[in-house]
């Protein structure tokens, strides 16, 4: 064998160990990520068994907004999981309804359930996650995450850091840069929603759900969640923000159920996330629901 050769092919074998190496670490890092995620959000077994297994007599579904904005507490099971769409939330409601035991039902009438980005989401595999018993051990492999995987692995290329440091142990430097209005700037345009609402299928969906619970002698509240002044202003610029809204009371007036209105409760300073409730207002949006919606 002649050295030029050799050469090549201890190159070759040089460069298949590297990529090797960076794939897997792409992977460590992938596996990491969801992980923190999944901790930070209680768990999804946590959720999972909740959702199987809870007995409150009321429960919440909805996106992130419920998710992080409300308690589970003796009367209520918070269902809400971030990023669900209408059709998941249809979806979930309609197999919680299977177990029965329920008094209550609160749903989201936040205006981004309407928006493209929300209505065009493939998310068929979170309903057979909630279904069967997880029987995966690496994060990567469950189907509920498999949606983000792409957009989580540019990051990692691109920003490795923020993935092995935490959002709290960010530097003032990193904090100081983000921009406050490009966030909210950036939200606002995700969670426009689509025009005509009304007369869209979603738009059908929701109000049968409503009267599906209904019809099963359930109580029904929609509820907008808490958001900062400064996204609230930002959002009543935009036609889409307004029509939602009518759309919601629309349902509440002609089907007579509650809507709870709690977007500018909670005072602008408190907020570190433009349209988050903050963990240590939880308790308090939680009391707010519990009156407003008229729950004994």
């Amino acid at each position: 064998m002649s050295s030029s050769t050799f050469n090549s092919d201890r190159y070759l074998v040089i460069v298949l160990v590297g990529g090797l190496l960076v794939l897997a670490f792409i992977l460590f890092g992938l596996e990491l990520f969801l992980r923190n995620q999944a901790s930070g959000s209680a768990g999804d077994q946590q959720y999972r068994e909740r959702f199987l297994h809870g007995t409150a007599p009321w429960v919440a579904f909805g996106d992130s907004h419920v998710e992080g904005g409300l308690l589970s507490v003796a009367w209520l099971d918070n269902l809400g999981k971030a990023s669900d769409n209408l059709e998941t939330i249809s979806d979930k409601v309609s197999l919680r309804l299977q177990r029965g035991g329920l008094q209550g039902v609160i749903l989201p009438a936040d205006p981004q359930i309407f928006s493209f980005y929300r209505l065009s989401a493939k998310q068929e595999n979170r309903i057979d996650a909630l279904r069967s018993d997880p029987s995966v051990s690496l994060f990567i492999l469950n189907p509920s995450y498999r949606q983000y995987l792409e957009m989580i692995f540019w990051t990692l290329v691109q920003k490795p850091i923020h993935f092995f440091v935490g959002e709290n142990e960010r530097t003032e430097q990193d904090k100081e840069a983000d921009s406050w209005n490009r966030t909210i700037a950036i939200r606002v345009q995700l969670h426009t929603p689509v025009p005509n609402i009304f007369d869209l299928d979603a738009a059908d969906q929701y109000r049968k759900m409503v009267q599906v619970l209904k019809s099963h002698g359930l109580a029904v509240c929609l509820v907008r969640y808490p958001v900062s002044h400064d996204y609230l202003l930002a959002t009543q610029k935009l036609d889409g923000f307004e029509n939602a809204q009518n759309f919601f009371k629309a349902v509440s007036s002609n089907l007579n159920v509650h809507f709870v209105d709690l977007s500018e409760i909670l005072p602008n300073e408190i907020f570190d996330d433009p349209d988050h409730v903050p963990p240590s207002a939880r308790g308090e949006v939680t009391a707010f629901v519990k009156e407003r919606c008229d729950i004994q």
